[in-house]
């Protein structure tokens, strides 16, 4: 048994700075450990959970913004979906920390979440059946509340997962977990998007009053509330340790402000945020931009993001290893810089195999982003504060995003085309987007990256 009066706390903080989230005790603030067994077990029934949720997020949640954009909807619209749902997700993340916190059951939470994002669907289902100016309304109302529902048990969920999932397997454990929920949800993206081809020039399949393309998205929004169905039963299988927080684990978000800038969490947590406003200026718009701008079938479109996908699947083990091997800080540098050159990337690209080829570099890049925030998180923040800090984190990436969206849509209509910078000529409006994005990655990688450290492969201890 480790000694009571001993602390094994991450990088010692620079002068001046503060520890927003140091290791706690060892002692009073831990369940004992369950079975390994069960352990065992409910990790199994994690990644069953990730396969059907990467179902419905393959085959519905990912076929949303298309469904809004070949309805004919404008670049404000667009960006009020994406946007809107994202500060939804910040705001009810806050409010969920504090119901983990009073009710100490984090799987009842999260199992509540997942049986409302289930039902959900259907309501968005139902929604086709609208004239589409009243439709939209009612989709983005919903899309709210299932993007809440979803984020609301989230900081449960990281709270609990970290508890799960042995530190030194934790690279590995979710390396495998993302690459075969990545699988999934690739090839339901995929065939969704090739039936959505077959509906759009199958006229037989129009029924209940639909166009035969309604009936086909009408067909996969009701996929994704069974799917979603079934991923909340196998949560509910998830063993759920006793938790219990202190007092002294909680904090304010404004405390959190005040301090994040002297704090390696604090810093971290700014970065992500930066770099969240960078996705929002081109990421919703891009299935507009094949969609409509260039003519793209569904299929099409699928094939492009499946690249990605594939590519990010793929490589999702590598970086899980390497992240166990030399800290999740050296990989987070790595994905940090090299998104940075994506939307430079996408600049160059006119035809249909390039785009191909460019979502391939897309797809390794950010898998080695995705992984490393993600691993850096439970590295650098103890348990009891881990639903606290995951909802103050969620707060300022949803901020980025709607952030970005709105920026990304006003820059697209208010600035003219061309657009001409000295000798440089910017022809479509998504490339000033991906010009505004690269800008806004450059700047966050530049100004803190550098700024916090690796926690995982260097611990010091403090008597």
């Amino acid at each position: 048994m480790s000694n009571p009066l001993t602390v094994q706390p991450g990088p010692a903080n620079r002068p001046g700075e503060t520890s927003i989230a140091s290791p706690p005790p060892p002692h009073g603030k831990t369940a004992l450990p369950a079975p390994a067994k069960v352990i065992r077990a409910s990790l199994r029934y994690s990644i069953k959970d990730a396969l059907w949720w990467s179902v419905m997020q393959g085959a519905g949640a990912s076929y949303v913004l298309p469904f809004v954009v070949l309805e004919g909807s404008g670049l404000f619209r667009l960006a009020a979906l994406a946007g809107l749902p994202a500060l939804a997700t910040g705001l009810v993340q806050w409010s969920g920390a504090n119901v983990v916190d009073r009710l100490h059951r984090r799987n009842r939470i999260i199992v509540s979440g997942a049986s409302l994002q289930a039902l959900s669907w259907f309501v968005f289902a139902a929604a086709i059946f609208l004239p589409f100016n009243i439709g939209y309304w009612v989709m983005l109302t919903t899309f709210i509340g299932y993007v809440a529902a979803g984020a609301f048990p989230l900081p449960a969920w990281q709270s609990l997962m970290g508890d799960l999932v042995p530190e030194h397997r934790r690279g590995r454990y979710f390396g495998l977990r993302n690459s075969l929920s990545g699988a999934v949800q690739m090839g339901a993206f995929l065939v969704a998007g090739w039936w959505l081809t077959f509906c759009e020039h199958e006229n037989t399949l129009g029924l209940f009053g639909l166009s035969s393309l309604s009936f086909g998205f009408f067909t996969l929004f009701v996929l994704a509330g069974i799917t979603r169905g079934m991923s909340a039963y196998y949560l509910s299988r998830v063993y759920d340790p006793v938790y219990k927080p202190e007092p002294s684990d909680r904090f304010t978000l404004l405390e959190f402000i005040r301090r994040a800038p002297r704090a390696h969490f604090g810093r971290f947590v700014i970065y992500c945020g930066l770099v969240h406003l960078a996705f929002g200026f081109n990421g919703p718009f891009f299935g507009w931009y094949l969609l409509r701008e260039l003519g793209y079938s569904p299929g099409q479109f699928a094939v492009v993001i499946t690249v990605s996908l594939l590519a990010g699947v793929l490589s999702q083990p590598l970086w899980g290893r390497l992240s166990d091997r030399m800290g999740s800080k050296y990989v987070l540098a790595i994905g940090g810089n090299a998104i940075v050159f994506t939307p430079l990337v996408l600049l160059l690209c006119g035809s249909f195999w390039q785009f191909t080829l460019a979502m391939i570099y897309d797809g390794v890049a950010g898998a080695a982003f995705t992984i490393a925030i993600g691993n850096y998180f439970f590295d650098v923040v103890t348990p009891p504060k881990r639903a606290r800090c995951v909802a103050y984190n969620t707060l300022f990436l949803s901020l980025g995003g709607l952030l970005g969206a709105f920026a990304g849509a006003t820059v697209a209509t208010v600035l003219p085309t061309p657009f001409v910078v000295g000798n440089i000529t910017v022809s479509h409006p998504f490339a000033l987007m991906l010009i505004c994005s690269a800008v806004v990655r450059l700047m966050a990688s530049l100004l803190l990256l550098s700024t916090f450290d690796e926690f995982r492969l260097r611990r010091p201890q403090f008597s």
